[in-house]
């Protein structure tokens, strides 16, 4: 019986290795960088949304005020902030939009989202979140790349900055998000539609792609809609582009307190795991015993008494501690240049891997209870029915009514 279950833990191990390498050589940028003429930048209209941001909206503005790119326009759409969030915004001579009368059915992320659509004027859309700050030459790439590539959706992957403690906690999360969502050439091939991924913390819509997914409306009530809007153009076979290992733009999502970070990851991964296919959910499941069985085994190989068989001790002890470093080799190659690293982190990964284990868990009891989930002040839902997998046919009928509409102002 020991026999049969160390083979199946072995077995395990390499299929999460082999599974990582695969999707980690699969997983290139491929910048296609088109150069911009200065007099024929396509107009760029950036859109914030933003709910009690004031320790971090001056510095996405100062940072975004000061792109090298020409024409653009900043609009900060607000959804009813109590703090210094618009009094600060305002001085930056922004666009300022405050409406705080979230409608039913929306969250309200999506519809600020919505809302800073419907007064941009850009043909190019940039939705990026108040935590982000920007390089210079950022929005310069990111656009010559988006036209480079012939994408209707661009979206990058910020560079994590952590300070305390639990920020690192971060990285293991975006990991998981790295197993479930396979390769990045996979995620980057429009015809391929079970791997997508995009980040909310920046967004790069080519309107006529925006309007052919039916914008933030179509994924009104989803609890990630960055993840639902990638699936959409997925599903319209529509180029999707995402690259990540840059710090063209980087934030630090949850700075304040730990509890920010339980309460914003609680959400993700619920509304993640709903549009997952069922077997990228099982690799996630594998990974997830790995974390719980190599450490055990390590520790039972240095502390059990060698038997007669002097060689089978050896080669076990070998074997359990190759399987306990190798976890957290992948995730130093994996973070590296996707977030700030801690040495302590990588050597000693499962004390912070079973604390987010504690937040799946409490993620997947909140939606199977269908419990409410808060977020600054606003509460949603976690109704697994209401979550989008694909499109309900109720947002269909308002995608495409969007779009109607839409035409039809362009017509007239």
């Amino acid at each position: 019986m020991g026999f049969i279950l160390e083979s199946i833990y072995l077995v395990l191990i390499l299929a999460c290795l082999i599974y990582f390498i695969v999707i980690f050589i699969y997983s290139t940028n491929g910048w296609q960088i088109l150069e911009l003429e200065e007099g024929k930048l396509p107009f760029v209209s950036i859109i914030v949304p933003t709910l009690e941001e004031e320790g971090n909206i001056g510095k996405c503005l100062e940072s975004l005020t000061h792109l090298d790119y020409s024409n653009k326009e900043i609009i900060v759409v607000d959804g009813g902030s109590k703090d210094k969030t618009v009094e600060i915004a305002r001085k930056f001579g922004v666009k300022v939009v405050v409406d705080e009368n979230l409608p039913e059915g929306w969250i309200g992320k999506s519809y600020g989202c919505n809302i800073g659509y419907q007064a941009a004027k850009g043909d190019i859309l940039l939705f990026t979140d108040a935590d982000s700050n920007h390089s210079v030459d950022s929005l310069r790439i990111a656009v010559g790349h988006t036209l480079g590539v012939n994408a209707k959706l661009f979206s990058i992957f910020p560079y994590q900055k952590a300070e305390r403690w639990y920020e690192h906690l971060i990285g293991f999360m975006y990991f998981l998000s790295f197993i479930a969502g396979g390769p990045r050439n996979d995620i980057n091939n429009p015809y391929n539609k079970d791997s997508f991924i995009a980040s909310g913390q920046y967004m790069m819509f080519t309107r006529e792609g925006y309007n052919e997914i039916g914008g933030h409306m179509a994924v009104s009530t989803s609890l990630v809609e960055d993840v639902a809007l990638a699936k959409l153009c997925k599903e319209k076979e529509l180029r999707l582009n995402f690259i990540d290992g840059t710090k063209l733009v980087t934030t630090r999502m949850y700075p304040d307190k730990f509890a920010d970070f339980f309460r914003g990851f609680r959400r993700m991964i619920w509304g993640g795991l709903n549009t997952l296919t069922p077997w990228r959910i099982l690799f996630v499941i594998f990974w997830l015993i790995y974390v719980i069985l190599a450490p055990i085994s390590l520790v039972r190989s240095i502390v059990n008494t060698p038997n007669w068989m002097w060689w089978d001790y050896s080669v076990g002890l070998i074997i359990n501690a190759f399987a306990y470093f190798a976890w957290g080799f992948c995730y130093y190659i994996y973070w590296r240049k996707r977030g700030k690293g801690n040495f302590f982190f990588y050597i000693f990964w499962p004390i912070p891997m079973l604390l987010n284990i504690v937040v799946v868990l409490v993620a997947v009891y909140y939606g199977l209870a269908g419990k409410k989930i808060s977020w600054r002040t606003k509460h949603y839902s976690s109704d697994k029915q209401k979550l989008i997998k694909g499109i309900s046919s109720k947002e269909t009928k308002r995608a495409e009514a969007l779009k109607k509409k839409q035409t039809f102002k362009q017509k007239t």
